[in-house]
Order: structure tokens, then C-alpha cells, then sequence
């Protein structure tokens, strides 16, 4: 399953950035502007999930834009709460990093994890519990006061998945899984079951949910291939495409397309305004003071002023074929990034 998974993944690499000779490109005329990437990392990023980055000297880059923790070969970052990082050695132990004094617990474990998230809120281990997504498409509830799993359920067999894996989300007395298949799945905490599942879509590869929030009563699961949304927990709405990426700012939702637009949708789905970057292939979505910014491959910065939602293009100067990560404020290419 682990080999399963890494090809997948080094699947989805060569499609988002290694391209064909048949692909047409992005190509502005009469660009002017220029953006600069300042700062530099430590070291280059060679790894990306939703969580963090690792770079090259094998250090996290998080996603409050901190670098505080160092994996050692073989280990992988799984994300960080309440005062602690989650790691896993290869596809054995669960490690809990206490963040302030980097001490160590180990929690057996021994399944490779796609997605994790430690319930927020969790000071003591006592009371802790993390949700995880297993590569083998299984959800798991683990207690780490006891350490032991409190629930485990293996959903259907998939082939190959999208490395932008959503992670699981805690919801009062329900976690939300976001399932390999396309689905989630909502466990109840009292009854240690599986109490609903909502189909996103049912493409047979690459079928992941790729995005998961929830915000007060409203629910916005997203595959490469449909974007749903449930409103007070009844009703459901669909916009289908070809996505490679969104994100949900105050009320609107912003998804970059694999046809090069940039999309701003209310919380029904309804279209309100569309830019279009004809053979742009985008990457990654920062909204900040009031501007979405994104890359075009290696070439370009767009900045769409969200009053007007009217691009501005300005060139950068950023090596090719490399790793893109980013966070609430900063854009990460290669070593390069720049804080908006």
C-alpha cells in the first residue's frame, strides 16, 4: 500500500509540474511589472501537503510559517496543535512532539497516514485524541491518553489519490473525515461510530477530497472534480470542473481551475465572477488586503484586486519544476518567498 501511495504521489508531481510537450503555455503580452521573492528558506522544499513543507535539511516549514522542528530521515510531518507537532516514523509510531521543550512520546502505531489532525483545544495527552486518514483509505480516532485506537473503519480500496489531502476536522462532539474515495464521513464521538456519509464524487483515481472546512453550520468538501457544499446539514450544492485548488475567504470561495481561471463562488456555489488566464497553470492562493495572489507556474505573480476582481501580471524570476507551498501570508517556491 505504502509503494501504492508514493507512486501516486510522485504521479501527481510530474502532472502539476513537469507538463508535455503538447501543452500550450500562459504567455501575457507587454508584462512590465515585477515581483520579487526576498526572502530565502534555510534550504529548498522537496515535500508539500496541506500542513507543512520539508525542506531539503530536513526541517518543517509549518503553516504559520515557522520553521521549529527538524524530522529525522524516513519521518514525516502530519501537522501541529495546541502545542504540539505530530510526526510519524515512516509508517510505524506516532511521535508527539511537545513544541516548547521537544521532548518525545511515542504511540504505537503501524499504518502509513495520508492526514491527521490533533483535536484542537488539547493541553494534556490525557484528554487527547487524533484523527487520522490511513493511505489504505481507513479512518481512525486514536486516544493517546490510553494509547490506543478508540475507532478504526477501512473504507473502499483506492488506486491513487492527490497529494493536496484534506485533513480530518473536529466539530464539537463530531470529527469529519475526509475519505480517499471521495466522501466524508462524520463520526460521533458518544455512540464510537460512523453516523453519516456524504458522496463528493465517485471518479475511481485521484478522487480525494483535496479540501475540508467548516465553518458555523456550513460545510465545503471539495475533490479535483466537484465542489460541494452543505448548508445547515440538509441542503447540498455541486459545482463541477477541473480544480486544482481553493479556499474559503470570510464568505466567498476562491478555486483556481486547470484551465487557468480563478473563480469567486458563494457559499451556494453560485458563480459571481470568473478571471481568465487562458493556459495558465496556477498554483497556490494567498488573499490578503483585499487581493488574491497566485503563481503561474514559475513565470508569473497574479494579483486580482478582489473590488474589481481585475488581474494585475507581473514577471518573477524563480527556477523551474519546483515545490510550491503556502500559508495565510506567504507564498514558498523552491527557497524563495515573499510575505504579502
Amino acid at each position: 500500500m505504502m509503494r501504492i501511495f508514493v507512486i501516486a504521489l510522485l504521479a501527481l508531481s510530474i502532472g502539476v509540474f513537469g507538463g508535455c510537450s503538447q501543452k500550450k503555455y500562459f504567455e501575457p503580452k507587454d508584462v512590465r511589472l515585477q515581483a520579487d521573492f526576498p526572502h530565502k528558506l534555510p534550504a529548498p522544499i522537496v515535500h508539500t501537503s496541506r500542513v507543512g513543507a520539508l525542506l531539503k535539511n530536513y526541517e518543517v516549514l509549518d503553516m504559520s510559517g515557522n520553521i521549529d522542528i527538524e524530522l529525522a530521515k524516513d519521518q514525516r510531518f502530519l501537522g501541529a496543535e495546541g502545542g504540539y507537532y505530530l510526526v510519524q516514523n515512516g509508517c510505524g509510531a506516532l511521535l508527539l512532539i511537545d513544541s516548547a521543550t521537544k521532548t518525545q512520546s511515542e504511540l504505537a502505531f503501524s499504518k502509513c497516514i495520508v492526514s491527521a489532525t490533533i483535536a484542537p483545544h488539547s493541553s494534556l495527552q490525557s484528554d487527547m485524541l487524533i484523527a487520522l486518514v490511513g493511505a489504505d483509505n481507513s479512518v481512525i480516532v486514536y486516544d493517546v491518553g490510553s494509547k490506543r485506537e478508540r475507532f478504526s473503519q477501512k473504507l473502499a480500496n483506492v488506486i491513487a489519490i492527490n497529494s493536496l489531502a484534506a485533513a480530518p476536522v473536529f466539530d464539537k462532539d463530531t470529527i469529519i473525515f475526509p475519505t480517499l474515495d471521495g466522501k466524508i464521513v462524520m463520526y460521533d464521538k458518544a455512540s464510537n461510530a460512523l453516523v453519516r456519509d456524504i458522496l463528493i464524487q465517485s471518479d475511481k483515481f485521484f478522487n480525494n477530497i483535496i479540501y475540508l472546512v467548516v465553518k458555523n453550520d456550513l460545510i465545503i468538501a471539495a475533490t479535483s472534480k466537484r465542489i460541494s457544499t452543505i448548508v445547515g446539514n440538509s441542503k447540498t450544492f455541486n459545482y463541477d470542473g477541473d480544480f486544482r485548488d481553493l479556499l474559503l475567504h470570510k464568505d466567498k470561495i476562491y478555486v483556481l481551475s486547470n484551465d487557468g481561471k480563478i473563480l469567486e463562488l458563494d457559499h451556494t456555489l453560485k458563480l459571481l465572477r470568473e478571471v481568465k488566464l487562458e493556459y495558465a497553470r496556477l498554483h497556490g492562493i494567498v488573499v490578503k488586503d483585499n487581493a488574491l495572489y497566485t503563481l503561474e507556474s514559475h513565470k508569473y505573480l497574479i494579483e486580482v484586486n478582489l473590488e474589481n476582481f481585475l488581474p494585475v501580471i507581473y514577471k518573477v524570476d524563480l527556477p523551474s519544476k519546483k515545490p510550491i507551498f503556502y500559508t495565510d501570508e506567504s507564498l514558498f517556491y523552491d527557497r524563495f518567498y515573499k510575505r504579502f
